[in-house]
């Protein structure tokens, strides 16, 4: 046994194989970068995305947005009514929906840490099992009451400044964030993340963490997909070489935040949504990049 549930997670990232980075071929051509990424990932020559898959992870967190959100929104995506329903289905894409006890909120995280460092570990274990269908591509995304408010508060953990640099809603991004470090070691990202991010952003990030170990390339769809890249950059910058960012979107630290992973949009379309909207629009680019030669 090891000593701790983070240990089994620190391993699993320590052991994730290495890949050789993508052979670009043409200079400043985005398409061909694309294709280069998919190829170093996958393998294929030509690349091709025939197995995408979006997987949308819910919670809910007290005192967060209106009561019974995320429940309305998992049902509005079992009903296919739900905008990446239709996206989804439009680019051929598989699409999931996890339940993380959305009737069940976390703690509010400017009174108490979210999850115990045994139900963070628990959590992101849970996330891997969006890898169960064998995709060829993951599309990671959140369903959660006004996500951004966590991930502004990891984003702050991570990488210093103001609350305002990265919420439009500062006061308890601050105050969830001196709590936290006031209490726990906040320079372990993993430690930031139990103390600060819901349920989701915990499966979000062993979705991740799963796809690289199995050199699956991954479209981050969101702010909160890119705070949860963020959480596995802190550990190492490698952990995040088979991700891009499929959009950037008006909430307020996402332009930010990629930018301080080093990571550049394949669209910029201003979505607002969370639920894998984003990243099941810019499938379409993927797509059309498998077709450079």
């Amino acid at each position: 046994m090891t000593a701790s549930p983070f240990d089994d997670i620190r391993k699993l990232a320590a052991d994730a194989p290495v890949v050789a980075p993508p052979a670009f071929t043409t200079g400043g051509d985005r398409l061909a970068e694309i294709s280069a990424w998919l190829t170093a990932w996958t393998g294929k020559t030509p690349p091709a995305v025939l197995r995408p898959v979006v997987a949308l992870y819910a919670g809910a967190r007290q005192g967060v947005g209106p009561r019974g959100y995320a429940r309305e929104r998992l049902e509005a995506v079992a009903s296919g009514g739900a905008n990446v329903c239709r996206i989804a289905g439009a680019q051929g894409a598989g699409l999931e929906a996890f339940d993380l006890a959305v009737d069940r909120p976390t703690p509010d995280a400017t009174l108490k840490a979210s999850m115990s460092e045994k139900e963070c570990a628990a959590t992101m274990a849970f996330g891997m099992e969006a890898l169960a269908k064998q995709p060829d591509l993951l599309i990671p995304g959140v369903i959660a009451a006004e996500a951004d408010r966590a991930v502004a508060a990891i984003a702050l953990a991570l990488f210093g400044g103001e609350a305002g640099d990265w919420s439009d809603a500062p006061e308890p991004v601050a105050a969830a964030v001196a709590r936290a470090a006031g209490e726990a070691d906040l320079s372990d990202p993993l430690q930031a993340l139990r103390e600060l991010g819901g349920r989701e952003t915990a499966a979000l990030v062993g979705a991740i963490l799963a796809a690289r170990v199995q050199k699956i390339p991954v479209l981050l769809d969101g702010y909160a997909a890119c705070a949860a890249a963020a959480v596995l950059h802190a550990l190492d910058p490698a952990l995040i070489a088979h991700c891009l960012a499929a959009h950037v979107g008006p909430a307020k630290g996402h332009a930010r935040l990629l930018d301080a992973l080093g990571k550049r949009p394949l669209i910029d379309l201003d979505i607002a949504e969370e639920e894998g909207v984003g990243g099941a629009t810019a499938l379409a680019l993927v797509r059309l990049a498998c077709e450079v030669r």
